[in-house]
């Protein structure tokens, strides 16, 4: 490609013409190793086609025609926006997705400089490309350039360049490198002809299709995801199999592929599953399947989607690896960065990154349009000044001219493939719409009345529908529906068969589509308020007769009809049936977002027992998604609840009564609100007996037993939860899997544990931990067996067994990792940080320690801080970093205080004596040890006072009075004779004079 020297740049341009009201010349440049050309709208590096939106382009433009000179923001603004009322911030973002496709580091720039708060240099090195004539070909030169192209079969007319970047990426993604491909543009342009024609053209591998839904169904998370899935086990009975064993979290959104028994035994081992489980599950399960044969997914309508989805991309854009996938979806650019839609953040951070590949498809130039016409016009010669008429009115959008070109058939008389000189005046003359919009409509007007009707109620149904929802909107019989639906589809103009469904009953189901997304806006705009109303309403009626059949029908989607049927109760219902969806989909953004939606109904809704009865569940879920995404100390979480339990003073016998009273009860436990939470669980027993209620019994003891254990009450701690486990042994089982999605017989196990080692039940506290441990492995619950390890690390780091701690410890990670379990990863951290520190990496031990409980603290999660300080503070004393531990101790008394946590005060007032010991203060010494008996002595937790005795000896040497008290204590302690403790005890008392 010859290039003119840079120097000559200003004699060649009219550089200033943008800002100074002169029309410029097109830009053909060189820069960097980017090639620009103006008049055909495109950007190259390295002779690769860059995607950039219009706007992108136009601002690069303008800088480039003023190279090295400020353009002010002002300046750029009108050049590019005409003088609209534009916020900076529009332009800054428009930078940002310049400098993401320039590869251009805005704090080391190469191409786009900024000028803080004035405005941009463009300050590349420019050179100028060679610029050919700009014409558009003689009918003759058109002819013969794409007749070639247009004869070929299948050929798509200005797509070359794009599918050719599909064929590559598919090329790169058999050999193991996977890709996510974006196809952009605006609505009309072709993304789905495009993407047709190349999975049409796929010799190999297995395709699964998705889409996303407009404004029906739009929150539910995943929802082209679990589609493309669907498909894919349809095609291959295998897929189930595999999903069942690396997957459970996807296989558990497929209800209709499991029985009965094996959906039960998935919910018991997904209960605490998250998000970043079904990431990684997805990523894992993406990789086996593509590893016997190539996979092609597509997802169309990306604009729609859900947060999920857009998070699921992005996860499998960043996997590491190899797998033989390709991920296409498609999107309309504008909506995308207009709505700021969460795709809008992700698409600037993987293509700055090269995590992506996208083609921004264009409106067809002259030519493209020229050639469209001779491919639709067989041996017809065209007019140049038609093809400049009919590109000037369309602007070249594909969807636009095929119409055109339709119409000029359907309503000029003009002849497909004639060519007398009339039909050529015609097409010469004719005053083509202004709009898409509008011819669409003028063809619509040519319907037959009925299927006119038809296809409105179509509309309201959404982009897809089924004939027998179309036919109770209108009141019609479904034969007579489906016949006038298969009548338009043959005619290929409006409406595509995609699919006949089978219901769980036995009926069958033909479904239907608009073949672009602009027909249905099109009749959905043509019917008026009452009639939109009327028909939502009735089309709400039909699905929920549907769904009772067994067919797929989402609560997002009735509930959306609901409302624009202005049924607010009933759309009320459905949001949060879809909120409540979310949640097990693990999705809580969505389920926050279902539920804000729904409670932004309620106060539209006439007051009633009935209003404030979804009230109460919203608030519930609402917090129920707040404690998955934020945590379970959250404040949103904590007002979700507490909202929920004003309104079940009025509601007292209200379904979701054990959820928030057990939820509200572990929110204020965990956020260290020892008082409230006990209040709380106090008034759950006295409901548990009022109606005799198993869940509400088992709450109340489950949460005091650990109350009462983290306030030093150990005697009663262990009333309320063997109360708990007796309660489980009488209710059994089947009834406890249930009704629970953790099993409270592990919990209330696993909890009763450290109260009885404190009492001095060394014995029967093993025994209850290796119950709840034995249990929670027989029932194959991750969450459960998570607890029973916590539970089990924290008994023996008071059995002062180090080696038992690092192996619960190694346990509990490969439990929390496998299955996900964010609730546990701080915990056994700490614990980890505690055995290694006795291991003899005190100070690495420390740090791990001190980082998961600054992690734990930062989320609000305060309960048990003081005895994580306290592993912290022996970390460091064993590091012989004295100053530093007495700094970590001085934090635990004050959580101790604040808090009245007085689980771990026994042992921190150890910890002060060995401090003062090493700092010679003898005085503070025998003071912190006084203490601590009188603590453990109040506490009546006579290992506890073992301990404190243990540490004097090692501290004062064994006097008189510590030997009387020793021998005191071992006769108080009638079991764990076999612990290193009470042998050393023994041992003690056996050497002394």
């Amino acid at each position: 490609m010859p290039v003119i020297n840079a120097v000559s740049v200003g004699s060649i341009f009219r550089l200033g013409g943008a800002l100074d009201g002169v029309d410029p010349l097109p830009l053909r440049v060189c820069f960097d190793e980017f090639q620009l050309d103006e008049a055909n709208a495109r950007l190259l590096h390295r002779n690769q086609a860059i995607s950039l939106a219009p706007k992108a382009f136009a601002v690069l433009c303008t800088l480039v025609r003023r190279p090295g000179a400020l353009v002010t923001k002002d300046a750029l603004l009108d050049a590019v926006w005409g003088h609209q009322f534009v916020s900076d911030s529009t332009l800054k973002s428009t930078i940002s997705e310049l400098r993401a496709a320039l590869a251009d580091d805005a704090r080391q720039p190469r191409i786009i400089e900024t000028a803080s708060r004035r405005g941009y240099r463009f300050i590349a090195t420019l050179s100028i490309l060679q610029s050919p004539r700009q014409t558009v070909p003689s009918t003759e030169a058109l002819g013969a350039e794409t007749h070639q192209e247009q004869m070929s079969p299948g050929n798509l007319v200005g797509r070359s360049s794009a599918l050719a970047r599909l064929n590559d990426a598919w090329s790169d993604a058999i050999r193991g490198s996977r890709q996510l491909f974006w196809v952009a543009g605006e609505a009309g342009v072709g993304k789905t002809t495009l993407i047709n024609h190349f999975v049409g053209r796929v010799d190999q591998g297995v395709s699964a299709f998705g889409q996303c839904v407009q404004q029906y169904g739009a929150g539910e998370p995943y929802l082209p995801v679990l589609e493309a899935l669907a498909e894919l086990c349809r095609q291959d009975p295998a897929v189930a199999k595999l999903m069942r064993t690396i997957a459970p979290t996807w296989l558990m959104q497929l209800p209709w592929l499991s029985s009965d028994s094996e959906r039960d035994s998935l919910r018991r081992e997904l209960a605490g599953a998250n998000q970043d489980r079904m990431l990684r599950e997805w990523g894992e399960l993406i990789d086996r399947l593509s590893a016997d044969r190539p996979l092609l997914l597509v997802t169309e309508d990306l604009h729609w989607s859900d947060h999920a989805t857009v998070h699921l991309m992005n996860h499998m854009a960043r996997r590491r690896g190899p797998a033989r996938v390709m991920w296409i979806a498609t999107f309309r650019l504008a909506e995308v960065i207009a709505a700021e839609h969460p795709l809008k953040a992700l698409r600037n951070e993987l293509r700055l990154h090269r995590l992506c590949n996208e083609v921004l498809l264009e409106p067809f130039s002259e030519q493209e349009t020229a050639a469209f016409v001779v491919s639709r016009w067989p041996g017809k010669s065209v007019q140049e000044s038609f093809v400049r008429a009919l590109h000037a009115r369309t602007d070249g959008l594909p969807l636009f001219v095929e119409h055109v070109l339709d119409d000029l058939v359907d309503h000029m008389g003009v002849d497909r493939t004639g060519d007398n000189a009339a039909s050529e005046q015609r097409i010469a003359s004719l005053a083509v719409p202004e709009n898409l919009a509008g011819i669409i409509a003028r063809q619509s007007d040519c319907l037959p009345d009925d299927h006119r009707a038809l296809l409105e109620a179509a509309s309201i149904c959404g982009v897809e529908f089924r004939a027998s929802t179309v036919a109770d909107a209108l009141g019609g019989d479904v034969h007579r529906t489906v016949a006038q639906c298969d009548v338009l589809a043959r005619q290929q103009q409006w409406l595509e068969s995609t699919s006949v469904e089978s219901l769980p009953d036995g009926g069958l189901e033909a479904r239907y589509a608009f073949r672009h997304a602009l027909y249905r806006h099109v009749f959905y705009e043509r019917a008026g308020a009452m009639t939109h109303a009327r028909l939502h309403r009735r089309i709400a009626a039909a699905l929920e007769g549907l769904r009772a059949r067994g067919a797929a029908v989402t609560a997002a989607e009735l509930a959306t009809h609901f409302e624009l049927g202005h049924d607010l109760i009933s759309a009320i219902r459905y949001a949060a049936e879809a909120a409540e969806s979310a949640l097990r989909h693990f999705a809580p953004k969505e389920a926050t977002d279902l539920s804000a939606r729904a409670l932004g109904l309620i106060g539209k809704a006439p007051t009633s027992a009935a209003r404030d009865a979804m009230e109460l569940t919203l608030a519930a879920l609402s917090a129920a998604a707040a404690a998955q995404s934020l945590g379970v100390s959250s404040e949103a979480a904590k007002q979700g609840f507490e909202r929920a339990l004003a309104l079940l003073e009025r509601l007292p016998h209200h379904p979701q009564r054990a959820l928030v009273l057990h939820g509200l009860g572990l929110v204020r436990m965990v956020r260290g609100e020892y008082l409230d939470a006990s209040a709380l669980a106090i008034r759950t027993y006295e409901l548990a007996r009022q109606f005799d209620d198993p869940s509400l019994l088992l709450s109340a003891c489950s949460v005091l037993g650990q109350i009462k254990t983290l306030q030093g009450q150990h005697a009663e701690a262990r009333q309320w939860l063997e109360r708990g486990v007796a309660a489980c042994e009488a209710i059994g089982d089947e009834k406890l899997q249930a009704a629970f999605f953790v099993d409270p017989g592990v919990t209330m196990y696993a909890a009763l544990a450290i109260p009885l080692v404190s009492l001095g039940w060394v014995d029967r506290a093993r025994a209850s931990s290796e119950r709840a441990i034995a249990r929670a492995r027989s029932l194959g619950e991750p969450m459960a067996q998570m607890v029973a390890a916590w539970f089990a690390a924290n008994l023996y780091v008071r059995l002062d067994d180090t080696t038992a701690v690092e192996s619960i410890g190694s346990s509990m990670q490969q439990v929390v990792e496998d299955a996900a379990l964010a609730q546990g990863r701080l915990a056994n951290r700490w614990i980890r940080g505690w055995a290694r520190a006795r291991q003899g990496d005190p100070r690495d031990g420390f740090l791990e320690i001190q980082a998961a409980y600054q992690d734990n603290i930062e989320l609000g999660m305060l309960a048990g801080s003081s005895e994580a300080i306290g592993y912290a503070v022996e970390a460091l004393l064993l590091a012989g970093q004295i100053v530093e531990a007495q700094a970590q101790l001085d934090k635990a008394f004050e959580r101790v205080s604040a808090l009245d946590e007085r689980v771990y005060l026994p042992q921190l007032y150890v910890l002060q004596a060995r401090i003062a010991a090493g700092l010679g203060r003898d005085d503070a010494v025998l003071s912190a040890l006084r203490e601590g008996r009188e603590e453990a002595r109040r506490a009546q937790a006579t290992w506890l006072e073992l301990w404190v005795n243990l540490a004097s000896w090692d501290l004062l040497g064994g006097d008189v009075a510590q030997r009387t008290e020793l021998a005191d204590i071992i006769a108080r302690l009638p079991e764990g004779g076999d612990t290193e403790m009470l042998r050393r005890a023994r041992a003690l008392l056996d050497s002394a004079p």
